[in-house]
């Protein structure tokens, strides 16, 4: 079982407060407007098994870009090739519901998520969360600052994350804390957020 460098449900459960501040303040829409809270929206409007603009619009959403000439690839000039492995990735399963091997190293997402990282100007942070918006409740966002945070095993995050969610009571802990966000948010994308703002702030680990 891969773990991460601390406890991550008793962080949240350490933290319960804070965390439960953040969500109602980025997906709220109070002072601090937050873009992210469209990328739910943005990414539900196309044809999960293909890539489509719509996508473009939700990472965009998360402060990250896709260049024009990868974006026609993606899209027109080279779309089967990314859309035939998004094909074989479980859709409308949580990632505590599929075999540790969807997501571990040599599956059809780790391969999709090399293949992204061959278009021009796209890094493995921009792949991740193009991933994340066709299949949001399965592939967890990582970024640079989440990365920092949690340091999880190199090229392990995935797998790291499902280990700690098959833990029903690890689960549940953390799904409690974060519960105030809206409904149609995925756990991953709460725990992201949650993170992300404790990241951003330099919070204690």
């Amino acid at each position: 079982m891969m773990k991460f460098r601390f406890d991550l449900a008793g962080w949240f459960s350490d933290n319960a407060d804070q965390v439960h501040s953040d969500l109602v303040a980025y997906f709220g829409g109070g002072k601090q407007l937050f873009t992210g809270r469209w990328f739910e929206e943005f990414a539900a409007i196309g044809d999960p098994n293909r890539f489509e603009a719509s996508d473009l619009l939700a990472v965009e959403a998360l402060s990250v870009t896709v260049p024009t000439d990868a974006a026609a690839s993606l899209l027109i000039a080279e779309s089967e090739r990314f859309n035939s492995l998004l094909r074989e990735i479980p859709r409308e399963r949580n990632l505590w519901e599929v075999s540790r091997l969807d997501v571990n190293v040599g599956s059809a997402a780790d391969k999709l998520h090399a293949e992204l990282r061959t278009l021009p100007g796209i890094e493995w942070v921009v792949a991740g969360k193009l991933m994340a918006a066709k299949r949001p409740k399965l592939i967890p966002i990582l970024d640079n600052e989440v990365r920092s945070y949690l340091q999880p095993p190199k090229n392990l995050f995935w797998v790291t994350m499902h280990d700690e969610l098959s833990d029903p009571a690890r689960r549940q802990v953390i799904a409690e804390v974060c519960q105030v966000a809206p409904a149609h948010v995925s756990l991953l994308r709460r725990m992201d957020v949650a993170l992300w703002r404790a990241a951003k702030r330099g919070a204690p680990r």
